[in-house]
């Protein structure tokens, strides 16, 4: 689970290398967390210089991997090192590439887009 103040690390390709949660995107102010596949709004911490992003900016996160458990339908219990995630503007990812996995929680939402851009889906 991913709650305010929470440091996400960002694994695509955008500069970015950190960012810090402020506010869940699509809930209402009595839920407090939120788990792979939400968006997130958040301010870069840490960044790569000469990139498409510079520090205290403001951004938008899709949540790919939570180091909570995930509970499946058939069972199983699938648990992530770290929280990852990507960044967006509007509709499009700012980076082209995605490095390692992705849980199936996001194919389920509405960003069925990123699968081709990713190699690994567990």
């Amino acid at each position: 689970m991913v709650y305010k103040q929470t440091k996400i690390k960002i694994v695509d390709n955008s500069g970015a290398r950190f960012i810090r949660v402020f506010q869940l995107i699509k809930y209402s102010s009595s839920q407090n967390y939120c788990q792979s596949g939400d968006l997130v709004l958040g301010s870069i911490i840490s960044y790569k210089v000469n990139k498409k992003v510079n520090k205290k900016q403001v951004c938008k996160a899709l949540l790919i991997t939570s180091k909570k458990n995930i509970q499946r339908g058939n069972g199983t219990c699938i648990r992530f090192d770290e929280n990852r995630g990507i960044l967006f503007d509007g509709n499009k990812s700012l980076g082209t590439r995605i490095f390692g996995p992705v849980s199936k929680e996001v194919k389920k939402r509405v960003y069925t887009r990123l699968l081709f851009v990713t190699k690994k889906l567990i």
